[in-house]
C-alpha cells in the first residue's frame, strides 16, 4: 500500500490546526518554509523542495480550506522526472517496489499536468487506501486548483494596482481588501470544475452510508460545491432538504442558512465560516 496516515488530520473539525492558504499574499508571521533536498525514487534524481515547516490558520472557508499564515493544502514534493508524489519524506523499499509499476505506467505519466494532490489521490485509490482517504485528497486537489487560479488573478490585480496607485498598493489594508475581493470572485477554471465535479460525485454516492456526523459534513460540502459550480437550483434544493432536519439554533443550521443566502444571490465566491458563525462558536 502507499502511505498510511491518520485521517483525523484532515477532519473538518481539525483543519484549523492542521493544513493550509495562499502564501505570498497577506503577511505571514507564523509560516515557515524550509528548503530541503529530495531524491526521486527509481532514477535517483535530486531536487530542491520548499517544504512548509509550520503555519497558522485563523479561519476556514466553507469548503473546509484553512485560511491564514499557512499554505493550503500542505505542499507535497513531486519528482520532476517521473512525477512521484511524496506523501511523506521516506518510504521503505517494499513500498517503492509496489508503487513502481503504477508510477511508471503510461496512465499515471499522462497525469503529469495534474496537481500533486490529484495524482496522490490516483495512487492512493490503487494501493489499498480507504475511500474516505481518497476523497479527502481530492478535496485538497480542489484547493490546489483554486489556489493556482487565485494566485494568478491576485498577482495581476496587485501589479495593476501598483502601476496606478503605487502608494496604496503597498498598504497592507489595501492588499487585504484586494485579497478578499479576489476570493469573492470564486474559482471558475476548467481544472477546478473538473476536480470539484469528481469530488461531488464521490460525496453524493457515499453520503447515505456515513455516520450522522460525517453525513452532516458531507451534506454541507455537497451544497458548497454545487454553489461554487453555479448549480444554484440544485444547491438550494439540497440545502432546503438538509435544513428541514436540523435544529434551528445549531451551528450547522447557521451554516446552511448562510449558504442559502449566498445561493439566492447567485454567489460563487469563497467565503469564510467566521462570516456565518460567531468566532466563539466555531
Amino acid at each position: 500500500m502507499l502511505v498510511r496516515f491518520s485521517l483525523s488530520r484532515w477532519k473538518p473539525a481539525c483543519l484549523i490546526a492542521a493544513a493550509v492558504v495562499v502564501s505570498a499574499t497577506l503577511p505571514v508571521p507564523a509560516m515557515t518554509i524550509q528548503v530541503i533536498e529530495m531524491t526521486c525514487p527509481y532514477d535517483g534524481t535530486k531536487f530542491k523542495f520548499e517544504a512548509q515547516g509550520s503555519g497558522t490558520a485563523f479561519d476556514k472557508a466553507l469548503d473546509w480550506m484553512p485560511m491564514g499564515a499557512i499554505q493550503s493544502p500542505w505542499p507535497l514534493a513531486v519528482c520532476p522526472t517521473n512525477g512521484f508524489v511524496f506523501l511523506r519524506n521516506e518510504y521503505d523499499p517494499g513500498e517503492l517496489d509496489r508503487l513502481r509499476p503504477l508510477v511508471l505506467s503510461a496512465e499515471y505519466q499522462a497525469l503529469k499536468d495534474e496537481t500533486a494532490y490529484y495524482r496522490a489521490a490516483w495512487l492512493m485509490e490503487r494501493t489499498g487506501a480507504s475511500r474516505e482517504e481518497v476523497t479527502m485528497l481530492l478535496l485538497q486537489a480542489t484547493w490546489e486548483a483554486g489556489q493556482s487560479e487565485f494566485k494568478a488573478r491576485y498577482a495581476a490585480r496587485l501589479a495593476a494596482q501598483q502601476g496606478t496607485r503605487p502608494q496604496a498598493s503597498g498598504n497592507l489594508g489595501q492588499q487585504e481588501n484586494l485579497f478578499y475581493a479576489v476570493l469573492a470572485e470564486g474559482t471558475t477554471s476548467d481544472r477546478y470544475k473538473r476536480y470539484a465535479g469528481e469530488l461531488l460525485g464521490r460525496l453524493t454516492t457515499d453520503v447515505a452510508s456515513r455516520g450522522e456526523a460525517t453525513r452532516t459534513e458531507y451534506n454541507l460540502l455537497i451544497g458548497e460545491l454545487l454553489r461554487r459550480l453555479e448549480r444554484f437550483g440544485e444547491a438550494e434544493s439540497h440545502f432546503a432538504a438538509v435544513s428541514a432536519a436540523l435544529q434551528a439554533d445549531g451551528n450547522t443550521a447557521r451554516l446552511v442558512e448562510f449558504e442559502r443566502q449566498l445561493v439566492a444571490k447567485r454567489d460563487i465566491g469563497i467565503h469564510m465560516m467566521s462570516k456565518a458563525l460567531p468566532r466563539t462558536r466555531q
